[in-house]
């Protein structure tokens, strides 16, 4: 059984921390599934990047 964690976010400083963070916790990075993704704020017209992966832990016994 394996567990899925999509990580959105708009910071890229908070985008990387928390991907440290799922892999210091035995998550890997699915690389396939990186994606930026350009958003323009219809308000000022400035464009805001959000980030995103996939993050995947194979479970390979019990937890405890």
């Amino acid at each position: 059984m394996s567990d899925l964690i999509l990580v959105r976010e708009w910071d890229s400083t908070a985008f990387h921390l928390r991907v440290l963070q799922l892999e210091s916790r035995g998550y890997t990075a699915q690389l396939k599934t990186y994606k930026v993704i350009p958003e323009t704020n219809p308000e000022s017209g400035e464009v805001t990047l959000l980030h995103m992966i996939e993050m995947v832990r194979i479970d390979t016994g019990p937890r405890t």
